[in-house]
């Protein structure tokens, strides 16, 4: 069975599990082109849908055979696509009825040549709605006018779904593998007055105009969340793991040789890493455990906020900072040629918390959690304030920004580097070679990340550059960091011939997966290397957030499922040897810089943890070395 038709049967199955209903293929749909397009059913049944260039949104159209249809017992949608053309490629989701075309979170999905993916869109709205419209800006989702049944879009009479590209004067094609609609049906929404809604961020970095469970409502409450966590901690505070041993292997499982570092061994069929004293490891681990949290951006946009404390604060001033750096995208990416002020809510609640000393008390708190809650890997972009106590094991970040860029090279994140620059070498060796003074011979270094969702191209350009990018890469890691793993570069898309690059040159090759299942592996024809996630999550609305992430789950009992099913999934499969959740906190409510304001973490910004999120990997860890060394 090849892949595609494997992830047909799989995702139908999973639709159905999960109380969805596949919409295409079925009785009830039909897919039809758009102007400038055609579209041709394969052999394995998927629609192939060729553009032309002519058209400005060429694509195809789910159409309802009986008109319309009611979807108003849904929560979401989606489909599965994939790239058949050799350039990076977005797809667009949206639905049309009554005159409107719907466009949602998780509307539209980047794929690399070849690539395939799941695009989901909400039709679930948040819990709020505002009874007139209010512009509000810096944060990708945020309430909106309630215009209609759905919030802006009446989903009990819809007309089509349409998938498309954006015309760039190139002809290409994709292919729709299946359309579903699963989750339960609209909430009811709490309207409120747009008039009276400045400020909306209490003192907290918390949404004023609600309550939930978990909200911090004054000082009272952090300081007694302290003693009750102690207390939980006290009675939990041992890893979860059976026979765990100090690095969070598996020391009721075979020895293996011992190197004193971590490395990689494959055993009876299945990807393993080997710890430090030679036992089977599964990085269970979290992305961003930090001392420092994302600030949000206050410039601008001052009467969202009902609190600012004074710069000459003497406890909070302290977490003001003035933000220069250009955003990638969204409302501060023209405006950091003025630097704005910015501010830390996640840090002044820490302050609050734990007081004066607050950073060594939170970096100690962090390993406690991490072990309590079975993860064994402190993840990308961490803080060595916490990594560097030599009780958790952790990866580390080195990044090529700053050298030349390839020429004609474009994507999310900006030009891929051009390896070919001699800047490229020198820069990455100096910077590794940082890194080396404090950590080359530590044992509890897991393994080394170069860059991060890099702008890979065309099939037939990038495999030279790939070839020198990663033999660079290899090279100058083995050089200056030869006791540690070279762990990729977090591929969130690229091309048959990248990834063959990459398995020829990395030790572990890392891929950020945004869908709810694990749908990336390596070519068939490509060096069998071990793979792990550097990214992947679930969100919610139910707890005090305006957007759910890349990946929208109906409340917090079903984020915890899908936490559990996502590693279940790569403890099962022969290549992952890492699951890294993408982050230890919250994203903060009014956005980051370039807008990300997900309810992703497995805290909150008042330092609450999400128990069912906790429990869920407590679950996990409980079962990963039995169930992926005897199979499930």
């Amino acid at each position: 069975m090849g892949f595609k038709t494997a992830f047909v049967v799989a995702g139908v199955a999973a639709a159905a599990a999960a109380g969805g209903e596949v919409l295409w293929p079925g009785p009830d749909t039909v897919m039809r082109p758009q102007a400038d397009s055609s579209v041709a059913t394969l052999a394995d049944g998927s629609v192939e849908v060729t553009v032309g260039e002519k058209n400005s949104w060429p694509g195809v159209r789910m159409d309802f055979v009986k008109g319309e249809a009611d979807l108003s017992r849904f929560s979401r949608f989606s489909a599965v696509v994939s790239n058949t053309s050799d350039r990076v490629r977005t797809v667009h989701l949206g639905l049309k009825g009554c005159g409107f075309q719907g466009q949602g979170p998780g509307s539209k999905l980047t794929l690399g040549p070849h690539g395939t993916g799941e695009i989901v869109a909400a039709l679930k709205t948040l819990p709020w709605a505002l009874d007139e419209p209010l512009e509000l800006v810096g944060m990708n989702g945020s309430p909106a006018a309630r215009t209609g049944a759905g919030g802006g879009f009446d989903i009990r009479r819809v007309k089509s779904l349409n998938l498309y590209f954006r015309q760039d004067g190139v002809s290409n094609a994709f292919s729709v593998l299946r359309v579903s609609a699963e989750g339960s049906g609209l909430p009811t929404q709490k309207v409120l007055n747009a008039k009276t809604f400045l400020p909306f961020v209490d003192r907290f970095g918390q949404f004023m105009h609600d309550d939930w469970p978990g909200k911090v409502h004054d000082e009272n409450e952090l300081k007694l969340a302290i003693a009750k966590e102690d207390a939980w901690l006290a009675a939990n505070g041992e890893s979860p793991i059976p026979d765990v041993d100090r690095f969070g292997g598996w020391a009721g499982g075979p020895q293996l040789k011992a190197t004193g570092f971590f490395r990689t061994e494959k055993v009876n069929g299945k990807w393993w890493l080997v710890d430090p004293d030679g036992r089977l490891f599964f990085s269970h681990g979290v992305d961003c455990v930090q001392i420092y949290a994302d600030v949000t951006g206050v410039g601008f946009r001052e009467e969202y906020f009902a609190w600012k404390p004074a710069k000459d604060d003497p406890v909070f001033g302290r977490y003001w900072v003035k933000a220069s750096n250009p955003a990638a995208h969204g409302f501060y990416k023209d405006r950091a040629h003025v630097p704005y002020d910015a501010f830390n809510f996640s840090a002044a609640n820490l302050r609050r918390k734990y007081g004066e000393g607050w950073k060594d008390l939170y970096a100690d708190r962090a390993h406690r959690r991490l072990r309590a809650w079975g993860l064994n890997t402190i993840a990308c972009w961490s803080s060595p304030e916490i990594y560097s106590k030599d009780r958790t094991p952790y990866t580390l970040y080195i990044r090529t920004a700053g050298t030349p860029r390839l020429k004609g090279s474009t994507g999310w994140w900006g030009a891929l580097p051009d390896p070919f620059s001699p800047e490229f070498e020198k820069t990455l060796r100096e910077r590794a070679r940082a890194c080396a003074k404090t950590m080359r011979d530590d044992p509890w270094c897991l393994g080394v990340f170069v860059d991060n969702e890099l702008s890979w191209n065309s099939e037939e350009r990038m495999k030279d550059v790939a070839e020198q990018y990663f033999s660079t890469v290899r090279r100058v890691l083995g050089e200056e960091l030869p006791n540690h793993l070279y762990l990729g570069c977090r591929f969130a898309w690229s091309t048959d011939a990248v990834y063959r690059a990459a398995a020829q040159h990395c030790d572990v090759v890392s891929v950020n997966i945004s869908p709810r299942h694990v749908v990336k592996d390596l070519p068939p024809d490509a060096e069998d290397k071990p793979l792990v996630v550097g990214e992947f999550h679930f969100g919610a609305h139910d707890r005090g957030m305006f957007h759910a992430g890349l990946v929208a789950t109906r409340d917090q009992n079903e984020r915890a499922q899908c936490y559990r099913d996502f590693v279940n999934e790569c403890l099962d499969h022969p290549r992952f040897v890492g699951t890294h959740w993408f982050q230890w906190h919250d994203q903060p409510l009014t956005g980051r810089s370039d807008g990300e304001n997900y309810q992703v973490g497995f805290l909150n910004v008042a330092d609450v943890p999400y128990p069912e999120l906790v429990e869920a990997s407590r679950d996990m860890a409980r079962t990963m070395y039995s169930r992926r060394y005897n199979g499930r």
